[in-house]
Protein backbone atom coordinates (compact mmCIF):
# COMPACT_ATOMS: atom_id res chain seq x y z
CA UNK A 1 0.00 0.00 0.00
CA UNK A 2 1.33 3.12 -0.92
CA UNK A 3 1.47 5.90 1.68
CA UNK A 4 0.70 9.40 0.77
CA UNK A 5 2.68 12.63 2.20
CA UNK A 6 0.10 15.05 3.65
CA UNK A 7 2.76 17.58 4.05
CA UNK A 8 6.94 17.88 2.99
CA UNK A 9 9.30 20.14 3.83
CA UNK A 10 12.52 20.44 2.46
CA UNK A 11 15.80 22.85 3.74
CA UNK A 12 12.98 25.25 5.49
CA UNK A 13 14.30 27.94 7.22
CA UNK A 14 13.10 31.42 8.67
CA UNK A 15 14.36 34.24 10.18
CA UNK A 16 13.14 37.28 12.24
CA UNK A 17 15.33 39.99 10.47
CA UNK A 18 18.52 38.93 11.46
CA UNK A 19 17.58 36.22 14.12
CA UNK A 20 17.57 32.38 12.65
CA UNK A 21 14.60 31.18 14.26
CA UNK A 22 14.79 28.07 11.93
CA UNK A 23 17.88 26.48 9.06
CA UNK A 24 17.53 23.53 7.22
CA UNK A 25 14.37 21.63 8.26
CA UNK A 26 13.54 18.91 6.38
CA UNK A 27 11.53 15.64 7.32
CA UNK A 28 7.74 14.65 5.75
CA UNK A 29 4.29 14.08 7.21
CA UNK A 30 2.37 10.64 6.44
CA UNK A 31 -1.24 9.88 6.54
CA UNK A 32 -2.11 8.92 9.54
CA UNK A 33 0.61 10.08 11.16
CA UNK A 34 0.67 10.38 15.32
CA UNK A 35 4.04 12.79 15.51
CA UNK A 36 4.99 14.77 18.26
CA UNK A 37 7.47 17.64 17.74
CA UNK A 38 9.73 18.54 21.04
CA UNK A 39 12.53 20.19 21.71
CA UNK A 40 13.40 23.83 24.23
CA UNK A 41 11.80 26.43 24.92
CA UNK A 42 12.76 29.14 21.99
CA UNK A 43 13.93 26.28 19.34
CA UNK A 44 11.25 27.29 16.71
CA UNK A 45 8.66 24.79 17.13
CA UNK A 46 5.66 27.20 17.28
CA UNK A 47 7.43 28.90 14.52
CA UNK A 48 7.31 25.47 12.44
CA UNK A 49 3.87 25.11 13.31
CA UNK A 50 2.82 29.14 11.99
CA UNK A 51 4.59 28.03 8.82
CA UNK A 52 2.93 24.75 8.50
CA UNK A 53 -0.49 26.48 8.88
CA UNK A 54 0.22 29.05 6.38
CA UNK A 55 0.74 32.02 9.36
CA UNK A 56 4.04 32.87 8.24
CA UNK A 57 5.90 32.08 5.19
CA UNK A 58 9.52 30.64 4.94
CA UNK A 59 12.54 32.49 4.62
CA UNK A 60 14.03 29.97 2.28
CA UNK A 61 13.30 26.73 1.27
CA UNK A 62 9.64 25.02 0.65
CA UNK A 63 6.50 23.10 2.14
CA UNK A 64 3.95 21.54 0.13
CA UNK A 65 0.91 20.16 0.92
CA UNK A 66 -1.08 17.45 -0.86
CA UNK A 67 -4.53 18.31 1.24
CA UNK A 68 -6.48 21.57 1.58
CA UNK A 69 -5.61 23.92 4.05
CA UNK A 70 -9.16 23.85 5.09
CA UNK A 71 -8.70 20.06 5.58
CA UNK A 72 -6.12 21.28 8.66
CA UNK A 73 -7.27 21.56 12.05
CA UNK A 74 -5.84 23.41 14.53
CA UNK A 75 -6.04 23.77 18.49
CA UNK A 76 -3.95 26.80 20.50
CA UNK A 77 -2.84 26.19 23.66
CA UNK A 78 -5.08 29.14 24.72
CA UNK A 79 -8.03 29.96 23.89
CA UNK A 80 -8.52 33.92 24.38
CA UNK A 81 -12.20 35.16 25.89
CA UNK A 82 -13.44 37.52 27.90
CA UNK A 83 -13.94 35.90 31.01
CA UNK A 84 -17.24 37.74 31.74
CA UNK A 85 -18.35 35.99 28.18
CA UNK A 86 -21.59 34.85 29.29
CA UNK A 87 -22.14 32.32 26.49
CA UNK A 88 -22.32 28.35 26.67
CA UNK A 89 -20.39 25.09 24.81
CA UNK A 90 -23.29 24.99 22.41
CA UNK A 91 -23.80 28.73 21.96
CA UNK A 92 -19.64 28.39 20.47
CA UNK A 93 -20.03 25.69 18.49
CA UNK A 94 -20.64 26.93 14.74
CA UNK A 95 -22.47 23.36 14.06
CA UNK A 96 -24.19 21.30 16.20
CA UNK A 97 -22.64 18.09 14.51
CA UNK A 98 -23.22 15.20 16.77
CA UNK A 99 -20.61 13.10 15.69
CA UNK A 100 -18.27 16.05 16.35
CA UNK A 101 -20.37 16.23 20.03
CA UNK A 102 -19.17 12.46 20.56
CA UNK A 103 -15.89 12.49 19.28
CA UNK A 104 -14.75 15.35 21.79
CA UNK A 105 -16.91 13.62 24.51
CA UNK A 106 -18.34 17.05 24.92
CA UNK A 107 -21.97 16.07 25.50
CA UNK A 108 -22.68 16.60 29.02
CA UNK A 109 -20.79 20.19 28.77
CA UNK A 110 -22.98 22.12 25.62
CA UNK A 111 -24.87 23.57 28.50
CA UNK A 112 -21.84 25.20 30.37
CA UNK A 113 -20.34 28.27 30.12
CA UNK A 114 -17.21 28.28 28.42
CA UNK A 115 -15.48 30.13 30.99
CA UNK A 116 -16.49 28.56 33.72
CA UNK A 117 -14.99 24.81 32.53
CA UNK A 118 -11.48 23.28 33.54
CA UNK A 119 -8.86 23.53 31.32
CA UNK A 120 -9.06 19.86 30.18
CA UNK A 121 -12.53 20.52 29.44
CA UNK A 122 -12.27 23.36 27.65
CA UNK A 123 -9.27 21.59 25.33
CA UNK A 124 -12.11 19.14 24.49
CA UNK A 125 -14.34 21.84 23.15
CA UNK A 126 -11.64 23.81 20.87
CA UNK A 127 -11.14 19.93 19.70
CA UNK A 128 -14.85 19.99 19.03
CA UNK A 129 -14.35 23.41 16.81
CA UNK A 130 -11.63 21.45 15.00
CA UNK A 131 -13.06 18.65 13.72
CA UNK A 132 -16.61 20.33 12.71
CA UNK A 133 -14.79 20.82 9.85
CA UNK A 134 -13.57 17.25 9.12
CA UNK A 135 -9.99 17.57 9.20
CA UNK A 136 -7.30 15.27 7.90
CA UNK A 137 -4.74 17.03 9.69
CA UNK A 138 -4.79 17.92 13.97
CA UNK A 139 -2.17 20.18 14.91
CA UNK A 140 -2.10 20.75 18.44
CA UNK A 141 -0.14 23.56 19.91
CA UNK A 142 1.39 22.46 23.75
CA UNK A 143 -2.91 21.74 24.51
CA UNK A 144 -2.44 20.08 27.83
CA UNK A 145 0.34 23.24 29.26
CA UNK A 146 -1.51 24.11 32.95
CA UNK A 147 -4.03 21.02 32.26
CA UNK A 148 -3.76 18.27 35.47
CA UNK A 149 -2.77 14.87 34.90
CA UNK A 150 -5.52 12.96 35.24
CA UNK A 151 -7.28 15.23 32.42
CA UNK A 152 -4.42 15.04 30.33
CA UNK A 153 -4.48 11.20 30.13
CA UNK A 154 -8.24 11.59 28.81
CA UNK A 155 -7.12 14.00 26.52
CA UNK A 156 -4.49 11.85 25.09
CA UNK A 157 -6.76 8.83 24.97
CA UNK A 158 -9.26 11.04 22.61
CA UNK A 159 -6.06 12.09 20.93
CA UNK A 160 -5.62 8.42 20.32
CA UNK A 161 -9.16 6.82 19.29
CA UNK A 162 -9.12 10.10 16.68
CA UNK A 163 -5.63 8.73 15.34
CA UNK A 164 -7.52 5.35 15.17
CA UNK A 165 -9.90 6.92 13.38
CA UNK A 166 -7.63 7.95 10.65
CA UNK A 167 -6.74 11.17 11.47
CA UNK A 168 -3.30 12.52 11.46
CA UNK A 169 -2.00 14.42 14.48
CA UNK A 170 1.04 16.77 15.06
CA UNK A 171 0.78 17.48 18.68
CA UNK A 172 3.84 20.24 19.93
CA UNK A 173 4.47 19.22 23.27
CA UNK A 174 7.03 18.92 26.25
CA UNK A 175 4.95 16.18 27.93
CA UNK A 176 7.93 13.51 27.20
CA UNK A 177 7.02 11.10 29.51
CA UNK A 178 3.38 10.37 28.38
CA UNK A 179 4.00 10.42 24.59
CA UNK A 180 6.46 7.83 24.27
CA UNK A 181 3.13 5.47 24.54
CA UNK A 182 1.15 7.33 22.58
CA UNK A 183 2.69 9.27 19.59
CA UNK A 184 4.48 6.83 16.37
CA UNK A 185 7.01 9.29 15.60
CA UNK A 186 9.05 12.33 17.49
CA UNK A 187 10.86 14.88 15.83
CA UNK A 188 13.18 17.00 17.88
CA UNK A 189 13.92 20.85 16.94
CA UNK A 190 16.29 22.98 18.05
CA UNK A 191 16.44 25.11 15.04
CA UNK A 192 17.52 22.50 12.70
CA UNK A 193 15.92 19.32 13.23
CA UNK A 194 18.21 17.28 15.53
CA UNK A 195 16.45 14.11 15.02
CA UNK A 196 13.34 12.11 13.85
CA UNK A 197 12.86 8.85 15.63
CA UNK A 198 10.42 6.53 16.84
CA UNK A 199 8.99 7.22 20.35
CA UNK A 200 10.92 4.23 21.72
CA UNK A 201 13.95 6.01 21.75
CA UNK A 202 12.91 8.88 23.07
CA UNK A 203 15.94 9.02 25.66
CA UNK A 204 18.33 8.50 22.91
CA UNK A 205 16.73 11.31 21.26
CA UNK A 206 17.32 13.42 24.34
CA UNK A 207 20.48 12.53 25.01
CA UNK A 208 21.38 13.24 21.29
CA UNK A 209 19.94 16.74 21.49
CA UNK A 210 21.13 17.69 25.15
CA UNK A 211 24.20 15.35 25.80
CA UNK A 212 24.51 12.80 28.82
CA UNK A 213 23.51 15.39 30.94
CA UNK A 214 19.88 16.04 30.37
CA UNK A 215 17.12 16.76 33.39
CA UNK A 216 14.29 14.53 32.77
CA UNK A 217 11.28 14.61 35.34
CA UNK A 218 9.12 11.98 36.03
CA UNK A 219 6.30 13.31 34.07
CA UNK A 220 7.81 16.41 32.13
CA UNK A 221 11.57 17.11 31.43
CA UNK A 222 12.79 20.44 32.93
CA UNK A 223 12.29 23.30 30.90
CA UNK A 224 13.18 26.78 31.69
CA UNK A 225 9.91 29.66 31.54
CA UNK A 226 9.69 31.87 28.51
CA UNK A 227 8.08 31.94 25.53
CA UNK A 228 8.66 29.76 22.32
CA UNK A 229 9.27 31.17 18.90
Amino acid sequence: MQITNLISVSSLSFSYGENKVLEGVSFNIQENDFIAIIGPNGSGKTTLIKILLGFLAPTAGSISLSLPRNKIGYVPQHYTLDRNFPGTVDEILPLKNQKVIEQAGIENLLRKKFTSLSGGQQQRVLIALALHQSPKLLVLDEPTAGVDIRAQQSFYELLRELNKQGITIILVTHEVGVISSLVKKVLCIDHKVCCLGNPKEIPYLLKKMYGQNFVQHHHKWHHHGGQDV
